[in-house]
């Protein structure tokens, strides 16, 4: 019996495993394929308002107007003459037009002399709020009557206030409603004090020449005829109470 050899070279047998694994990466390359294929195919599926939601920014609108009910000219007026012991008094209406809440109010102001910058012998402030419009005759701004509810904001020197950079907060730190005002009453006084003058100047301390007087206590500078301009400024910041915060 003879036996055929060459199917068992080496060559043959290399041939066919070759040809074996080629099939199968081939059969494998498209089973992997298939596979990806369906691994990334995908359902959306998407929901929104078919209503548009409205937003829109609020507003803080604040004015300082003259109280019309007092008759005065509010900031406008003028305090002339003013003598040491002197107030003058003036009304004006705050009223916030916006639509937030005015809140951290403060109060500055800014003005130049010796009225407005000396601590002790300079004008003094006084500001009292209302809920209601001020009540007075004229001539006596002074017994001024609140028919709601008052409150001392503040009481200080024009020049501690001017030197404030910040401003001097409201007491009690009031919230101002949007549509509602405020009425504020300001006093502005000149504190008592002592300056002795000769021959139409301010007198040196000391004998006072022939006269036997002895001159003691009076100031290097006078605080008479003086004028100070002042620009009072009012500052507030919108509350978020009641905003889109509070969703």
């Amino acid at each position: 019996m003879k036996f055929n050899l060459n199917l068992l070279k080496s060559s043959n047998l290399v041939t066919r495993t070759i040809a074996q694994l080629s099939v199968v990466a081939v059969v494998a390359g498209v089973s992997t394929s298939a596979v990806s294929s369906s691994a990334f195919a995908t359902l959306d599926s998407i929901a929104y308002n078919t209503t548009p939601q409205t937003i829109s920014s609020g507003t803080l609108v604040d004015t300082v107007t003259t109280q019309t009910s007092t008759g005065g000219a509010g900031f406008t007026a003028s305090f002339t003459a003013m003598n040491p012991g002197d107030t003058r008094t003036v009304f004006v209406a705050y009223a916030n037009t916006g639509t937030d809440a005015a809140t951290g109010l403060t109060l500055s102001a800014n003005a130049a002399s010796l009225l407005a910058t000396d601590a002790t012998r300079g004008l003094l402030v006084s500001v009292t709020s209302c809920t209601q419009a001020w009540v007075y005759t004229a001539g006596s701004a002074t017994a001024a009557t609140c028919g709601g509810t008052t409150a001392a904001v503040l009481t200080l020197p024009l020049a501690t206030l001017i030197s404030n950079t910040t401003g001097q907060a409201f007491s009690g730190n009031p919230t101002l409603a949007a549509g509602a005002t405020l009425y504020l009453k300001f006093a502005v006084g000149l504190p008592s004090q002592t300056e002795v003058w000769a021959n139409g100047t301010l007198a040196a301390n000391g004998a006072l020449g022939s006269t036997g007087i002895t001159v003691s206590g009076n100031p290097a500078s006078t605080i008479t005829g003086l004028t100070a301009s002042v620009t009072w400024v009012i500052h507030a910041t919108a509350s978020l109470t009641g905003g889109s915060n509070n969703l």
